[in-house]
């Protein structure tokens, strides 16, 4: 029977709200009661369709203390534990007198994150610094997800594992777990030389990337040079979704002859540099589903792991791994290949399959650039640009990782393209002279990213008070961005000592070591969701903002990007702040956007005090953030660019009618 009105409950909970992530559960402890009950409530939390009973139910003599006339008060206490799946849910806890009339306590907002990866390093043992060329040993698991490989990383060094070595005392110690059986690893080689805290790095088999600090420190300063880590294997494709299609004959003589095989003018391929839960993934998915709609034909190519489209509910394309390409034109509707490959972006696993395209298709090539590839080089590696360009070739290719630009081919591969796009002006300085380039800015999904009022219930299931200044920031912290999210963390502690009571609620994954001291001095204004459902959850909890902040200063990184959050800020209609680089060089100040010379930790709490004390000023620029918004932020508008762009330097047909 569904929740009633009234009467309304007594109740008080003691677990901490808002809720934090837990691994796998959630923990209700409190007690509540209708008032006027003759004997003891029944109460029960409900998550959608499933309805969870207390673990134990608990005497509250504090309870009857306060509410000596009721006497439901003394046995109201209860204590839940409701295992959930990963994911953002919300529930509500309920009270029944009898059973039949249940009336809803209150709402309740549950993050449930993941387990952690569990492993140690044994060999050598702990705290030990290592000076000489050694294998390192230990043992690694994760509780839900199958480990597919294991690298000890160090510096900037990455050494490959043996994995899956009989632990039968691992086992024993995690008798609830058969993966820890055959949790034992063993570096594949000695130690090269390289310096730096250790730590091993998990990959699952579903693609969730997992770390485990040690207390190990290595400084070898002999041995040889590192090599880069091996490529990931690919999964048995019989065991995906989407079968590999079979060759045809003609294809099969073609493939053994090296003849170049023949391209649909239609025919469109995307080429990743990760697979789809990339931040890039929702750019490229986005621009393929609209040039589908106008009549072309996508496919979207990513290194492994094209089982992660599910990320993407919305994808209307079809996924290959880079190891299908023999299989190609099988997941082409025409059963040819493609007019033209576009490289997302030049780093080496994606030049590397887009030379492969061009030696069987070839196909024209098009290259992305979204970041600026030689900072994200410098930030990696620990050495400057212009050193890593004096190396000799062969040792380049041993420092630089395929997730990366090679200092020498991605130029060739930029000189060589058609054409390159760009997802803002400024990063035309990166494209050789010549070439063709076009600007392409990504946008946001107008089903999901508009004007909406904020909920007030999931407010409050949040632990959100009226007058909170709610502040809200998506996405994962990284190298690159570590220390801007930071600053606006401090802007969140600022605010609240000057008396302006402000909560930041986050989503996304954090890298380890994002706030390597502990986050005690943010927690009591932190909500930290984690990883969500980015259509599902995402916008009613942005809606949930009175202000967005883009933190940041200008510079390499900042000047040379476009964070992909901005047009999902400007189409909910809140005011936005953000520093005076990439796109608040282009909106205006005062109508579109408050634009800071650099959004630090002090700017960014005197940017929000203003506005709070200036309604006016505040609905003038959510007006602007929705007008910026509908002129310039939509997907079918870009793609249509995009495909104008393509037809120029390419025999691409015209577009066809959808």
């Amino acid at each position: 029977m569904s929740a009633v009105a009234m009467p309304a409950p007594l109740y008080s909970l003691e677990t901490i709200h808002p809720f934090q992530p837990t691994q796998n559960y959630f923990q209700l402890i409190g007690w509540a009661f209708l008032p006027g009950s003759a004997a003891r409530n029944q109460v029960r939390v409900v998550v959608g369709d499933r309805i969870f009973l207390p673990a134990e139910r608990i005497e509250r003599p504090d309870a009857a203390a306060a509410f000596p006339s009721e006497a439901a008060a003394r046995l109201s206490g209860f204590k839940f534990i409701c295992y959930l799946p990963f994911g953002f849910y919300e529930g509500s806890l309920e009270v029944s007198a009898d059973g039949q009339a249940w009336h809803r306590v209150c709402p309740l907002a549950i993050p449930v994150s993941s387990h952690p990866v569990l492993g140690a390093i044994e060999k050598p043992p702990a705290g030990t610094v290592i000076t000489q060329p050694v294998r390192i040993e230990g043992w690694c698991f994760h509780p839900e997800f199958t480990v597919r490989e294991i690298v000890l990383q160090f510096g900037n060094v990455e050494v490959p594992c043996d994995y899956g070595v009989a632990r039968p005392d691992v086992a024993a110690r995690f008798p609830d777990h058969p993966a820890a059986a055959r949790s034992g690893f063993i570096t594949a080689e000695n130690l090269p030389r390289g310096a730096g805290p250790v730590k091993i790095r998990a990959t699952t088999e579903c693609g969730r990337v997992y770390f485990v600090r040690s207390e190990h420190q290595v400084n070898i300063e002999q041995g040889w040079i590192p090599k880069p880590p091996p490529p990931s294997p690919i999964h048995d494709l019989s065991t995906l979704a989407w079968a590999q299609p079979t060759l045809s004959a003609a294809d099969e003589v073609r493939l053994a002859t090296g003849e170049r095989r023949p391209t649909g003018s239609k025919n469109i391929l995307f080429a990743l540099y990760g697979d789809f839960s990339a931040n890039s993934a929702l750019h490229v998915a986005s621009l393929a589903n609209e040039l589908i709609a106008t009549g072309y034909d996508c496919v979207v190519a990513v290194p492994d792991h094209k089982e992660t489209l599910g990320a993407l509910p919305q994808a209307r394309f079809m996924a290959l791994h880079f190891a299908e390409l023999p299989h190609l034109p099988a997941y082409f509707k025409d059963g040819r290949g493609p007019c033209l490959v576009h490289a997302w972006t030049s780093r080496e696993n994606v030049r590397k399959f887009c030379a492969d395209v061009v030696a069987d298709y070839g196909s024209a090539v098009f290259v992305h650039l979204e970041d600026n590839e030689q900072e994200l080089l410098e930030t990696r590696l620990g050495r400057s640009f212009a050193e890593l360009a004096a190396l000799p070739e062969d040792e380049l290719d041993k420092l630089v990782p395929d997730v990366l630009s090679h200092p020498r081919r991605a130029p060739r591969f930029l000189r060589e393209a058609a054409g390159v796009t760009v997802i803002v002006e400024r990063l035309k300085e990166q494209v050789p002279a010549g070439r063709p380039s076009a600007v392409i800015w990504p946008a946001a999904d107008a089903r999901y990213f508009q004007p909406r009022p904020r909920d007030e219930k999931l407010r409050s299931a949040l632990g959100l008070g009226p007058r909170d200044i709610v502040l809200f920031y998506h996405g994962n912290v990284h190298t690159s961005n570590a220390a801007e999210v930071r600053s606006l963390y401090e802007a969140v502690v600022l605010l609240n000592q000057r008396g302006l009571r402000t909560q930041l609620i986050r989503t996304g994954r954090d890298f380890p070591e994002f706030l390597p001291e502990g986050d005690a001095w943010i927690r009591s204004h932190l909500i930290h969701l984690g990883h969500i459902g980015r259509a599902k959850h995402l916008p009613a909890l942005m809606a949930l903002a009175d202000y967005f902040v883009q933190p940041g200063l200008p510079g390499a990184f900042n000047n040379y990007r476009f964070p992909s959050k901005l047009p999902e800020f400007f189409a909910i209609g809140r005011p936005v702040i953000l520093p005076q680089t990439n796109l608040g060089d282009l909106v205006r100040d005062g109508e579109h956007a408050c634009v800071l010379a650099k959004a630090d930790a002090a700017a960014i709490a005197a940017a929000i005090a203003g506005l709070h004390t200036d309604p006016a000023r505040a609905d003038r620029l959510s007006q602007g953030a929705l007008a910026f918004a509908a002129e310039h932020f939509s997907w079918p508008r870009s793609a249509r660019h995009l495909a104008e762009f393509y037809r120029s330097l390419t025999p691409l047909a015209a577009m066809p009618s959808s």
